[in-house]
């Protein structure tokens, strides 16, 4: 098994620190920690050429907080491409500001305005809810499209673990013709399989963020019930077409209990016709994209997902 040397200088330190394991806590304190976290790591935030904050209704009449993140390049007389972002958490946490520094990266790597979003989390809105909500702002991008010169002909979806989810089904039902067109999906090691069988869920270092034990308990409070984890829209692995789908980049961690559950999704991908790109960071733990003061490979990935999308860009303007 390969560990990086900074991957095991955090495990080291978490033991060292006796932090606390994400399903030991409630999903109130744990939200609070994952903030702490983020103030104690005090990071400068990539320069970019401006942020916007809005607002949508859902279908719940619950407001969605946005953020749209602008690259240095922005020229407002040329359309621009759009990524929309979905964090990570489990669904449990996660919000604007815990993957704020990494929208900010992905947007001047890319060269392309990204939106984050605010979705409702678990266990207060159970699935579908952040589902529903992410249909929601993507039907909502149009009434954005003057103000912020979006080009919405090139609308790309990217979102790292359940954020990855939640991207991957849009990208299914976009297939579908269900929602708006998407042109390319990106994904972070994405949870795809919320039946927690495969192989690597046995994947168990001292001091990691996620195992096995968190994942239940993070689809424990996500999922009304268990035979909810073989529904697509939660676990998209088990669509039974996935025909026509966008073109895919996977980005993976090897220390990761979601690891095989990101390479059967790349086969089932593949076995459909569709075109799929991997890359594997195999000596990293899951989570290491948005914790970017310790894990350097994070930067590298960033850059990766931006030559992503400016490939799939040119790829569909060829």
């Amino acid at each position: 098994m390969i560990i990086d040397k900074e991957t095991k200088i955090f495990l080291e330190q978490r033991v060292k620190n006796n932090s606390k394991l994400h399903h030991l806590l409630e999903p109130k304190n744990l939200r609070e920690e994952r903030l702490k976290q983020l103030k104690e790591d005090n990071l400068i935030p990539p320069k970019i050429s401006a942020f916007k904050n809005k607002r949508i209704k859902s279908r719940f009449d619950k407001d969605i907080n946005l953020r749209f993140y602008f690259p240095d390049n922005f020229n407002e007389d040329i359309k621009t491409p759009i990524i929309v972002f979905f964090h990570g958490g489990g669904f449990v946490m996660g919000n604007l500001e815990t993957h704020d520094y990494t929208c900010r990266s992905i947007c001047n790597e890319a060269e392309m305005i990204v939106v984050a979003v605010d979705y409702s989390l678990s266990p207060e809105y159970k699935f579908p809810h952040a589902l529903s909500e992410s249909k929601d702002v993507l039907q909502s991008l149009s009434d954005f499209e003057n103000e912020f010169s979006i080009d919405l002909n090139n609308l790309f979806v990217c979102g790292d673990s359940a954020g990855g989810n939640l991207a991957t089904v849009l990208a299914i039902n976009s297939s579908k013709k269900n929602i708006v067109p998407i042109q390319g999906q990106i994904l972070i090691y994405p949870c795809v399989d919320l039946t927690l069988t495969m192989r690597s869920m046995d994947i168990n270092l001292d001091g990691m963020t996620l195992t096995y034990e968190t994942m239940n308990y993070f689809i424990g409070h996500y999922l009304k019930s268990k035979k909810e984890s073989v529904n697509w829209e939660a676990s998209p692995l088990f669509s039974s077409n996935l025909k026509n789908m966008p073109e895919t980049f996977i980005f993976a961690a090897g220390l990761d209990p979601l690891l095989d559950e990101g390479i059967a999704y790349k086969k089932r991908l593949e076995y459909f016709g569709n075109k799929v790109t991997y890359k594997l960071y195999s000596g990293q733990i899951h989570g290491f994209l948005s914790n970017s003061k310790h894990f350097p490979k994070s930067l590298e990935c960033i850059k990766e997902i931006g030559g992503a999308a400016k490939s799939m860009l040119c790829n569909r303007s060829a």
